[in-house]
């Protein structure tokens, strides 16, 4: 492996907090008919705003707090937002063009890169604190940088990088620790992204492998740190095509992801492990899109192309799931209509983006007590 050392900056600046609403959440903009959700508009503003990402949640680990992103406006930057889901108060992280953070599944920080006077730095802000610090520079020699992830323990930083000379991606390695960066996977023909460091202890690495150039073919794999790839039983022979769409099990060695269906097929939503023979179907009947689990690893997250776009919560251990909410997005083609739904890490909200009457917001539907556990 190539590597090579960088200095590592830490500063600490202030992050800009707003006013909490006195009248906190407001009252909750629909309630759903079949599990009496109340669904409420989460940081509402005119900038358009998403939800970011499902698969490793954006939110804080005691089920506080979560991140906005905010899409600019001809009179208004965009940035990111940490929104407290107890007083609604909303605090402004960063202004200008909204980064898509790093995956770090709630956690105490959120990690994202940020130009900082010239130098594009990996950096974290407290959820709870809002402490704000560089954690290390991204050396642009490297090449262009994706959104990569951070492990659990704060140690490394993987991220699909690529190279100045264009190509496909290649997985980055930096020990944030000694500074020491390496590269992680070099698979000629395969384009590497959607990186997600596991939450079980072993700091392995998701990754989704689209081989170029026409994706065809869309492989999910480990890498273990030193340059090991395991790859999961998905796509062909075992299943159709993975729509990308992915994410770790809790804190287990297994992953949860959604295929294309047709015809012939029962289902679309499996689960699997290295070294398994064959994925397992994980529900029948219906064909879910965006997938996410919460973190205590006994529900899965999933929404489908019925009408109101609903979204469903499934227990992996009893095979049942109903609908929490609708969302109805109305989809455009661009990633502030889709739903990219997960559950905070309490279990009590279920945060899902939505393009409602044209206009993208993130929202969040409160989950009445004891529904889950009915499941």
């Amino acid at each position: 492996m190539r590597c090579l050392f960088v200095l590592m900056a830490v500063m600490t600046v202030p992050a800009l907090v707003f006013a909490a609403d006195d009248k906190g959440l407001g009252r909750p903009v629909e309630i759903d008919s079949e599990s009496g959700a109340e669904v409420y508009l989460l940081g509402a503003e005119e900038r358009p705003a998403d939800n970011i990402y499902g698969e490793q949640p954006y939110g804080d680990a005691t089920g506080r707090r979560i991140a906005i992103r905010y899409y600019p406006l001809p009179n208004k930057p965009g940035g990111i937002n940490i929104l407290d889901l107890q007083d609604g108060s909303n605090h402004e992280v960063l202004s200008g063009k909204p980064p898509f953070p790093a995956f770090h599944a709630w956690g105490e920080w959120l990690y994202y890169a940020q130009t900082v006077e010239g130098k594009k730095m990996l950096r974290r802000c407290n959820y709870l604190t809002l402490q704000v610090k560089n954690v290390a520079e991204l050396p642009p020699d490297r090449g262009s940088y994706s959104y990569g992830t951070v492990s659990p323990d704060h140690r490394y930083y993987a991220v699909s990088v690529r190279a100045p000379e264009g190509g496909p991606s290649k997985v980055h390695l930096l020990d944030i620790e000694t500074n020491k960066w390496c590269v992680l996977l070099d698979k000629p023909g395969y384009h590497a992204k959607h990186e997600q460091f596991s939450r079980d202890g072993r700091n392995r690495v998701l990754i989704q492998l689209n081989k170029l150039p026409d994706v065809k073919v869309v492989l999910l794999s480990e890498l273990e740190i030193g340059g090991t790839e395991k790859p999961f039983p998905a796509d062909q022979p075992y299943t159709l095509r993975p729509t990308g769409h992915e994410a770790w099990i809790g804190d287990t060695s297994g992953i949860f992801f959604s295929t294309g269906s047709n015809a012939t097929t029962k289902g679309n939503i499996w689960s699997a492990k290295v070294g398994d023979a064959k994925p397992r179907l994980v529900h029948e009947g219906k064909r879910f899109g965006h997938v996410s689990v919460s973190r205590d690893g006994k529900y899965w997250i999933g929404d489908t192309g019925e009408k109101g776009i609903p979204i469903y919560i499934g227990s992996f251990a009893t095979g049942r799931c109903r609908r929490a909410c609708f969302s109805r997005t109305e989809y455009d083609g661009k990633q502030w209509s889709h739903a990219h739904p997960y559950l905070t890490a309490d279990n009590k909200w279920l945060i899902f983006g939505a393009r409602r009457n044209g206009h993208p917001q993130t929202h969040g539907a409160k989950l009445k007590d004891g529904w889950l556990e009915a499941l």
